[in-house]
């Protein structure tokens, strides 16, 4: 697990490439505070997710537990970030654009829930590094989705087909990857197994479109009514 640090460099690299001609080219003129306040805390985590693991591995403890400590107050931001911009790209829609993004709120909040979970267990089972640097690894695959979904609408922006079955499918993909390189380990050998039956349940609304139900609209038409941004 130690050497998880260069796997997440090589997708934070992949999300400058990805977010660059939505987000990087233009991030001066056309983006909101939210964004950049999104932008800046999600790098944040991915940093810190290349930082911890390498100083493992350089046998730098102080540093691994500053890093950590710091996270008590990056991983709430990074929920707040979610959450107002979420809400900010609510307002003002109507009809079809509206439907849309009551589809994407429920990637932010699943991907949301994930992310805390994971990090809450990280957090509760800190003293058991086996168990604790699975989790983390956890909190990391979270960022799969949103990194690779829009390097893929770069590439072809109308899409013909629903492209979370292949972001989804790529991170259970790691999941199982992950499984398998561990399965002759005697500690936390359940962490991964038990996390990719949360991604899959919680993948199901999106990729058959439960979305759609009363009860996503009526908890997105509440959300949408908050008084947040």
């Amino acid at each position: 697990m130690a050497r998880s640090g260069p796997w997440f460099a090589g997708l934070l690299a992949i999300a400058l490439v990805a977010f660059w001609p939505t987000y990087l080219s233009r991030a001066t003129s056309e983006s909101s505070a939210y964004i950049h306040l999104h932008a800046l805390t999600a790098t944040m985590w991915m940093a810190l997710l290349i930082v911890q693991p390498m100083a493992i591995r350089a046998k730098r403890l102080a540093w691994h537990r500053a890093a950590g400590r710091a996270s008590y107050v990056l991983v709430p931001s990074v929920l707040v970030s979610i959450v107002l911009l979420a809400h900010s790209r609510m307002q003002g829609l109507a009809g079809e654009a509206y439907a849309i993004q009551t589809y994407v709120l429920y990637l932010q909040v699943s991907l949301a829930v994930v992310f805390t979970l994971t990090y809450a267990l990280a957090l509760w089972t800190r003293h058991t590094t086996a168990l604790h640097a699975r989790f983390m690894i956890c909190t990391g695959l979270t960022l799969i989705d949103p990194v690779v979904i829009r390097l893929m609408f770069w590439v072809a922006p109308t899409p013909a087909w629903n492209y979370q079955w292949f972001t989804f499918g790529l991170t259970d993909l790691a999941l199982v990857l992950l499984i398998w390189l561990e399965r002759h380990s005697r500690t936390g050998r359940g962490v991964f197994p038990a996390m990719l039956g949360v991604f899959v349940l919680l993948q199901v609304p999106a990729l058959f479109l439960l979305t759609e139900a009363a009860w996503w609209q009526a908890f997105a038409g509440w959300f949408a009514s908050l008084p947040l941004t």
